[in-house]
């Protein structure tokens, strides 16, 4: 498709995106013409080629990031008719494999993702292509909502409990639930029907859940009922039900539903963008915040289609550029630890030590165990269900490439909170998009991953230590804007958490002494990484080895603007405003204090709800 720049005169959003629904191309390669006919059936006539003019305007509130947090912030902030809001977004509308959730695996490494790699250290991930773990993050309306998994897990109470003992008063248990169910609208009318989970969830809220009608569900209850025999007992909701015992599992709550993808864009900001006093700006990269003299954030630098703008704010600035872009920004700012500001030759304006550290992530060990079913990938099915899917928005295109189940488990049967995480992707024998999975690794680690796949289905478990003790960084690589910052993950750099995660893979493989698994005869196959061979297979010296050279990311970065009491350590207080500048304040998953247990997206939401309520509680007051 031709591009086209245009602005939506009709809803006061301005935008630099593709003509008609929007496309990587990629999606056009697996599925040919009939991707094609669909982004067309979504077409609209562009406007002719405008570029946003604007400069020097003020608004109230300016808000940098239209990702997870910041799109929930703006719809929220919007509400209130007399404030002017203004969305900076640095990427551009999602396009239209983002609303297809099966497709998301092709937005990755597409101009709709950042594509950042962690350091390579020549110890760590040395199983991975360049030593360096990729960290894809959208670059889009919606952020990572619009290129994730989709998976809805709030957390356990014990997290919050965690984020309230740390200094932080307003984020009780209470209060987060309060919020989780203002932003939530579950659909699942079976769930409904339960009376242990009807009063866990929001139904008025923006934020579509629902759960995914997989094509394999056969498969998934057969691994559920594996889990549940492990003593991983099966629950009907994960976010409803306590957890106890050695863990629970079951199916997982979606952002997701009829065959699409409910990002906070699709939920919070495209029903709002008619809004008069919401104006989005697409394809706006923020290379400064403007603080004066007074220490009063005032405004911001952005360049818009090659050219340099500056918007200035009545009220505050409000960073919701996520836990890599935010602790980026605020040094670029001036803002940060000092000596490594005027390292890069920029003046500090408040030193504060703890931007960009406490970098928390769920790291991913992929643990892979093969079997004798299911059987080979149909390929005639497969485009059944592309016509399915634009006939009806159902079948294999209308759920995540990964299943919708997991499980969360630990190693004391008496612990009040998960230690571990597992999800499950089936892959058929002779899968011809096995690779796609593993094409981080090395070529001999690849292949090793493959070679069974010839004739053994695989069942790949990603494994997850939900609470590490390890801590990294995100820095400046240099004072340019357009420079990825240096990304340390530090995974493992803590023992605790390697000894923790070799009991938890040693726990995950049992599966394949479940009844199911024995009848398909699955084993754990050894996988080739020079590193490791000469190790015994399955002894902790091997787990370790593994753990160490094949560990990527979840996707659940956190903590780089970190939530707390004291200035030496924290960045924003319980009210999320930046220390030692008035008028600023961060709404996003860089404000966790410590991870949350399990996938991350809901809980940035609900700090977007709850951000955004802090904000109106202040002003309206007034």
């Amino acid at each position: 498709m031709s591009g086209y720049d245009y602005v939506n005169k009709n809803n006061n959003s301005l935008n630099t995106i593709d003509a008609c629904t929007t496309t990587t191309g990629a999606a056009s390669q697996l599925f040919a013409s009939a991707i094609n006919f669909l982004a067309a059936t979504q077409c609209i006539i562009p406007e002719r080629q405008h570029h946003y003019a604007g400069d020097h305007e003020t608004y109230d509130f300016i808000i940098i990031g239209g990702g997870s947090a910041g799109s929930v912030v703006a719809s929220r902030l919007s509400e209130i008719k007399k404030w002017n809001i203004l969305l900076l977004e640095a990427g551009s509308d999602p396009p239209i494999e983002s609303d297809i959730p099966y497709l998301e695996q092709y937005l990755f490494q597409s101009k709709y993702d950042w594509q950042y790699y962690t350091q390579n250290d020549g110890v760590r991930h040395q199983a991975l292509k360049a030593g360096s773990v990729y960290w894809p993050r959208g670059k889009m309306l919606g952020g990572c909502s619009s290129i994730n998994g989709m998976a809805y897990v709030r957390g356990r109470d014990c997290d919050f409990q965690a984020w309230e003992k740390a200094g932080n008063s307003n984020w009780t248990p209470e209060n987060v639930n309060f919020y989780f169910k203002k932003a939530e609208s579950l659909q699942d009318a079976e769930l409904t029907k339960d009376p242990d989970i009807i009063d866990a969830y929001g139904y008025n809220g923006p934020q579509v859940i629902n759960t995914f009608n997989i094509t394999y569900r056969d498969i998934t209850e057969k691994v559920l009922e594996s889990w549940d025999y492990m003593g991983f007992k099966r629950v009907n909701d994960i976010n409803a039900s306590r957890f106890n015992g050695l863990g629970i599992s079951g199916i997982l709550r979606s952002t997701a539903a009829n065959g699409r993808r409910y990002s906070t864009y699709r939920s919070y900001l495209e029903p709002n963008r008619k809004r008069k006093n919401l104006k989005i700006i697409t394809n706006a990269f923020v290379t400064k915040v403007l603080i004066n003299s007074n220490n009063h954030a005032y405004g911001v630098e952005v360049d818009i289609m090659k050219q340099k703008k500056t918007f200035y704010a009545n009220f505050e600035v409000i960073l919701s550029a996520g836990a890599v872009n935010t602790p980026q920004l605020l040094m670029l700012s001036g803002i940060g630890p000092a000596a490594h500001l005027l390292s890069k030759n920029i003046s500090c304006i408040v030193n504060l030590p703890g931007v960009g550290r406490n970098l928390q992530d769920h790291n991913l060990i992929p643990i892979a165990i093969y079997g004798d079913e299911p059987g080979e990938e149909n390929e005639e099915e497969k485009l059944f269900e592309v016509a399915k899917y634009m006939y009806n928005k159902t079948g294999l295109l209308a759920h995540n490439i990964i299943s919708d189940i997991s499980a969360f488990f630990s190693r004391n049967p008496n612990m009040a909170y998960p230690e571990f995480q597992s999800h499950l992707t089936v892959i058929r024998k002779k899968s011809k998009s096995i690779k796609n999975f593993f094409h981080n690794y090395q070529n001999d680690t690849l292949n090793s991953f493959i070679e069974f796949n010839t004739n053994k289905a695989l069942y790949l478990f990603p494994f997850n230590l939900l609470h590490p003790l390890s801590r990294g960084s995100i820095y400046l690589k240099t004072s340019n804007p357009y420079d990825h910052p240096i990304i340390n993950g530090n995974y493992f750099s803590d023992i605790r958490d390697l000894d923790a995660t070799v009991d938890g893979i040693k726990m995950l493989t049992e599966i394949v002494n479940t009844p199911y698994f024995k009848s398909i005869n699955a084993f754990v196959q050894r996988v080739n990484i020079p590193q490791c061979n000469k190790y015994d297979f399955k002894s902790d010296s091997y787990w370790q080895c593994y753990a160490i050279n094949t560990c990527s990311t979840v996707y659940h970065p956190v903590g780089t603007a970190k939530m707390g009491p004291n200035p030496k350590d924290s960045v924003v207080n319980n009210f999320l405003k930046v220390y030692g500048v008035k008028r600023l304040r961060v709404i996003d998953a860089s404000i966790m204090p410590s991870i949350t247990s399990g996938n991350t997206n809901a809980p940035t939401i609900m700090i977007g709800e709850m951000g955004s309520d802090i904000i109106k509680a202040e002003y309206l007051s007034l």
